[in-house]
C-alpha cells in the first residue's frame, strides 16, 4: 500500500497537493478502488479513488514508529554515500541526521549546503513513503564535530579502534533519546576523539566498516535491540 506525506492538518480536505497527485495519477497509476495511506499532522487516514474522487476510508491508529529517538551524526561522505546512508537509515527509523565536516572529510559542500540539504530532504522524504513511516526524519544544517557536543541524550561513538567495549554490550543501558556518531572515510582524527571523551565509544566487531556500512548497521542494531527490550 502506498503512503504519501501532507504538511497540513486532514480537517476533512481530501485535495492533496499537486506533487502527491501526479506521483498518484501518472507514476504508479493508481487503480479504481486501489487503497492509500497519506500521513497529516493531525493523524494518518486510509483513502482510495471512486470515479476521480478522493475518499477517505478510516483512520489508521497502529502506529510504525519506534519508542527510540535516533539522532545519526555522520562524518560527511563522498559521492553518493550520503545518500544511501540518508535512505537506509531513514527505512531503519533514524529520526534526525546531522551531516558532519569532520577533521578528516574528503567531501566539503558547506559553499552549496542549501542546495544539497534540500537533496537529501527529498530522498529521506522518498525513503520515509517506500517504508511507510509515520514521519519524515528531518536532514539539519551542516554543523562541524565541535558541535556534537551539544547533543543531550546519550552520546555513542563508533571507533574502528575500540576493542574493549562492542555496541551490543551497552544497549541496555541506553536511554531512548540516543545520538550515534560515525567518521567519514578516514575515521575520527585524535582532536574529535578528544571532543567527545563523554561519549560512549563502541566498535562494531572484528572486521572494518565502510562508513557508510556503519551508520546503516549501527543503526539498525540500536533500534532493534532497544525494541526487543522494550518488548
Amino acid at each position: 500500500m502506498f503512503r504519501f506525506f501532507e504538511n497540513r492538518n486532514f480537517d476533512g480536505d481530501t485535495n492533496l497537493n499537486s506533487e502527491n497527485l501526479h506521483h498518484l495519477k501518472d507514476v504508479i497509476r493508481i487503480e479504481d478502488k486501489e487503497e492509500f495511506q497519506v500521513v497529516f499532522k493531525d493523524g494518518i487516514f486510509a483513502f482510495e479513488v471512486q470515479d476521480g474522487e478522493i475518499i477517505k476510508k478510516s483512520e489508521i491508529k497502529n502506529s510504525n514508529e519506534s519508542n527510540v529517538r535516533l539522532s545519526l551524526f555522520f562524518g560527511i561522505l563522498k559521492r553518493s554515500k550520503n545518500e544511501d546512508v540518508l535512505k537506509h537509515a531513514t527505512e531503519i527509523g533514524v529520526t534526525d541526521f546531522y551531516p558532519v565536516l569532520m577533521d578528516r572529510s574528503v567531501a566539503d559542500f558547506s559553499k552549496k549546503m542549501e542546495k544539497k540539504q534540500a537533496r537529501f530532504q527529498k530522498i529521506v522524504e522518498s525513503a520515509a513513503k517506500q517504508s511507510k513511516r509515520d514521519i519524515v526524519p528531518i536532514v539539519h544544517d551542516m554543523i562541524k564535530s565541535d558541535d556534537i557536543v551539544k547533543f543531550n541524550g546519550d552520546l555513542i561513538l563508533c571507533y574502528e579502534d575500540e576493542n574493549k567495549t562492542s555496541l551490543g554490550e551497552i544497549i541496555n543501558t541506553l536511554s531512548d533519546d540516543i545520538g550515534l556518531v560515525i567518521g567519514p572515510e578516514g575515521g575520527v582524527s585524535d582532536r574529535e576523539i578528544e571532543i567527545l571523551k563523554k561519549a560512549r565509544r563502541v566498535g562494531l566487531g572484528k572486521r572494518i566498516l565502510r562508513a557508510e556500512t556503519a551508520s546503516i548497521v549501527a543503526s539498525f542494531y540500536i533500534i532493534h535491540g532497544k525494541e526487543c527490550l522494550d518488548g
